[in-house]
């Protein structure tokens, strides 16, 4: 799919995704309460308010975000490759998002996940 045909959707199924994960997995900070509002912003269809709160997300370098790394857990590599894998996709959605053409993106009927 080609980055003038991704809609809206995207950006809100990955940051629905990043946020459930982290609540099941308890990560935190630095950066959790900018990624649920950056989802909750989705939601509402405020692509501008999305964008401030994703750039305000501490990603790469130490002590950030992306740094999360799970404990006491069996499933170690699992968990890790799920969170990165997470966030990746949800960065890279975003910044798609953040350089588009006057936020031209469109949000449609979007299933319902819970």
């Amino acid at each position: 799919m080609s980055q003038l045909h991704m809609r809206f959707e995207e950006q809100l199924l990955s940051a629905t995704a990043l946020v459930r994960f982290c609540e099941l997995h308890k990560v935190g900070d630095p950066g959790i309460d900018n990624v649920r509002l950056c989802h909750m912003a989705l939601v509402a269809g405020d692509v501008s308010l999305a964008i401030t709160a994703f750039r305000k997300v501490p990603l790469g370098g130490n002590g950030c975000f992306n740094d999360w790394q799970p404990s006491d857990t069996t499933d170690f590599e699992y968990e890790l490759g799920s969170f990165r894998a997470l966030v990746e996709r949800w960065a890279r959605v975003m910044q798609i998002l953040e350089s588009a053409p006057n936020n031209s993106f469109k949000r449609t009927a979007v299933p319902k996940f819970e």
